[in-house]
């Protein structure tokens, strides 16, 4: 039921929906189906590169082009008297860090449903800043959001946003918490609060009752004494009994897992992953080297796709055979052995297709690995999403409100807990802004009620923009203003095409104005026929506009047809082409809106099936094929001499080391290429490690000495790790540019 609900928010209404639930509760399984189906061009993002790969979405930072650091979103005069000791950023300075090109700039123009999962780890400071580019990028400035609708998804209990003390003391000045929901975005327009409440994980009355007890700050003694009896200090396992344990820290993770694997004498064997195109380091879901050997401990990190559902996310098998190319996994629970295949995760981009105008997935690089890793033991963090069922918790020094519930809710059931330590008062208690904001819930029946008066403002609204006309009409304006008496180029021949162009189509918008005060006029009535006379109104209007605007589309296209084959057209047809479309989607919506009232109306689901069947996409497609071809610069088909002749490849490393020898610095190099410092360190790393270029002209005494100690001393070349155990202080660039002089190159 809460599922429904959440998908007819989402559907049909502008409210932003934050839906939640218990671990295991099927928050994946909804976004998975509402991306399917939704009518609505939407994109998924998420906080950390990780958790964007595995809801198949981007990351906040890369959508938007959001620079690191804190965000204030007044100007920085309120705050410049103060001595501010860590990055920040205003309003302005995100307008200059943006810089957007056509096409990502129309997507986010496009866009009408933006999806944040694992949401519980975003901070309202970068959920402001996404306000404020959506805002800008939409010329939009006095909508939240510029107007797109947003779904929150994500279990506030798990793991908070992360904020270091010197940067609250800021921050507490604009924000009553660091949680999403109190960001200065959502206080006028709350997001509709919706728990999906059936537990699929657990089955275990007793258990559920004291997670719910955990996740509402209501632990009783017989609470506290339930986890006491579980409370077993030196619990050692032995080896058939397949425990995982999970801890907070991932130096002690791993520490448990390697002395584990160190311990059992047969041979290991190595898998390299496979990476193809784009794959950021700091988000492989996986080790690139995963090292095994017949007898470890092994977990599945993702559910078996084929039909017999062999193993799921987080289930622990055993390494029981080892080739070149063959693992076979055992199954004790099922006491069976299976063998196991690579799993492609895929880097998602998504651009806007120029012929449909939609938002479309672009797989831009994979990462290829067996789903499989070490599990001795896993820290809290990493086990978010999986299902044990046996664990030893060890989170005696859990360092956020609410680890222990993390922890816990990994579990099928009591019977497969093991607590080496007690936990902390301050580890079970969950943060109070949470709990007042999860008291924001609303019953069945009010939510239910809510849904059709806001469906009611959504398809009046969506009505009233699929027939203005009028940011058409000041984009053509625009261009004919680009247009130079004076100017002798091919452009200013098709002057007088333009202006004549441009005065019929002031006709058909102030038509369509005339339309629109009809509407408000039957929208203001709210009587039960309202929307029955609506629809009788709409769809004799589309009769009436779909021949002009389609006449408008064909103008566009046939006067392309007429000029690209001129030279020095480009621009000038790309400007064109950018207009077409603009007619061509307003067309669209105004089909749309039509069968969006029909299905309101009637009761009925409106899918991006539905969508897609208004048009003939294949006669759009054919339609725009010549003009997309000119405007990607496909002017001529190339004989098979040519095309044998490859362009030599530029070396974009020994570019970067060209630039340092020439004495520039390392953001100066950045800003030149328009790259990151980080990616600027990788280059450079290469030269050191090539024993061309010297670490310590890049990196600071101190610092090459302590990262070589925590290599030294934690026994790994893991930048994660290292910077886990090092701290925020060092960046993963410097411990990369240290790891290449320790270990050279044999080249």
């Amino acid at each position: 039921m809460a599922a429904e609900i959440a998908a007819k928010f989402i559907n049909y209404t502008s409210k932003h929906v934050f839906l939640t639930g218990k671990a295991g509760t099927g928050k994946t399984t909804f976004l998975r189906r509402l991306i399917k189906l939704t009518h609505k061009k939407a994109l998924i993002c998420a906080p950390t590169g990780i958790a964007a790969i595995n809801a198949a979405g981007v990351t906040i930072h890369s959508l938007f082009q959001l620079p690191f650091g804190a965000f204030f979103p007044d100007a920085a005069g309120n705050i410049i008297n103060q001595s501010i000791s860590f990055n920040f950023n205003t309003p302005k300075t995100i307008v200059k860090h943006m810089n957007m090109q056509g096409n990502k700039r129309r997507m986010l123009q496009e866009l009408e449903l933006l999806v944040i999962d694992e949401v519980s780890m975003l901070r309202a400071d970068m959920l402001d800043a996404i306000d404020f580019a959506l805002r800008y990028v939409r010329r939009n400035r006095n909508v939240p959001f510029g107007g797109v609708q947003v779904l929150f998804i994500g279990d506030l209990h798990q793991l908070p946003p992360v904020v270091k003390n010197d940067e609250w003391r800021v921050m507490a000045g604009f924000y009553k918490s660091i949680y999403f929901f109190d960001a200065l975005a959502l206080q006028n327009n709350p997001p509709v609060y919706i728990e999906l409440d059936k537990i699929y994980r657990q089955d275990d009355a007793v258990f559920i009752n004291l997670l719910n007890n955990l996740r509402n700050n209501k632990i009783t003694p017989e609470d506290t004494a339930l986890l006491r009896q579980h409370f077993r200090q030196d619990f050692k396992p032995s080896t058939d009994e397949n425990y995982i344990t999970l801890t907070t820290h991932n130096n002690k993770a791993d520490s448990i897992n390697r002395e584990r694997l160190t311990q059992l004498k047969n041979k290991s064997y190595f898998f390299e992953a496979k990476i193809q195109g784009e794959f950021n380091e700091y988000a492989y879901p996986n080790d690139k080297s995963l090292e095994l050997k017949v007898g470890a401990q092994v977990m599945f990190i993702k559910n078996d796709m084929t039909a017999e559902k062999r193993y799921y996310n987080g289930k622990i098998g055993v390494v029981h055979h080892i080739e070149k190319d063959l693992i076979e996994i055992e199954l004790p629970d099922e006491q069976t052995v299976i063998e196991i295949t690579p799993y492609t995760w895929e880097n998602v981009k998504y651009k806007l297709n120029e012929a449909t105008n939609e938002i479309q997935e672009n797989v831009a690089g994979s990462f290829i690995q067996y789903p499989i890793k070490l599990a001795w033991a896993i820290t809290v963090h990493k086990s978010q999403g999986l299902t044990f069922d046996k664990a030893i918790i060890d989170v005696g020094d859990a360092f956020a409100p609410g680890q222990a519930y993390v922890a816990l809710s990994r579990l099928r059931s009591l019977k497969g807990l093991v607590l080496t330590s007690h936990l902390r008062e301050s580890g079970l208690q969950q943060d109070q802004n949470i709990h007042y904001f999860s008291s924001t819930k609303q019953p069945t029946e009010v939510l239910t009620q809510q849904i059709s008066l806001e469906s009611y403002d959504f398809i009046r609204t969506y009505l009233l923009t699929a027939f203005d006309l009028n940011l058409i009409r000041y984009y053509i304006k625009e261009h004919l203003q680009t247009f130079d008496k004076g100017e002798k180029s091919i452009k200013q021949r098709y002057d007088d095409w333009t202006m004549e162009l441009y005065k019929d189509f002031q006709k058909i918008a102030a038509t369509a104005d005339t339309f629109i005060n009809q509407l408000k006029g039957l929208f203001a009535q709210q009587t039960e026929h309202t929307l029955f006379n609506v629809s009788k109104r709409v769809e004799a209007a589309l009769k009436y506009f779909n021949p002009l605007i389609k006449g408008v589309s064909d103008r566009f296209l046939a006067h392309i047809d007429s000029v690209k084959e001129e030279k020095q057209i480009k621009t000038y047809v790309t400007e064109l082409l950018e207009l077409e479309i603009l007619v061509y989607e307003q067309l669209k919506k105004m089909h749309k809106s039509k069968a969006l009232l029909k299905a309101i109306i009637e009761g009925k689901e409106f899918s991006k099936a539905d969508t897609e069947a208004l048009l003939n996409v294949t006669e759009r497609n054919e339609q725009l094929q010549k003009a997309i071809q000119l405007k990607g610069q496909v002017l001529k088909v190339k004989s098979p001499t040519e095309k044998k002749k490859k362009e030599p490849k530029i070396d974009t490393k020994l570019i970067s080391f060209e630039l340092y020898e020439q004495g520039k610095t390392l953001p100066e190099i950045a800003k030149e290429r328009g790259f990151s410092i980080a990616t600027i360190e990788g280059h450079l790393a290469y030269y050191v490690s090539a024993q061309q270029l010297d670490v310590s002209k890049l990196v600071k005494s101190n610092k090459i000495k302590n990262i070589s100690d925590a290599v030294e001393s934690q026994k790994t070349k893991s930048l994660g790790t290292l910077r886990d155990f090092l701290g925020k202080d060092y960046s993963f660039g410097e411990i990369k540019l240290v790891l290449a002089s320790l270990f050279p190159s044999d080249d």
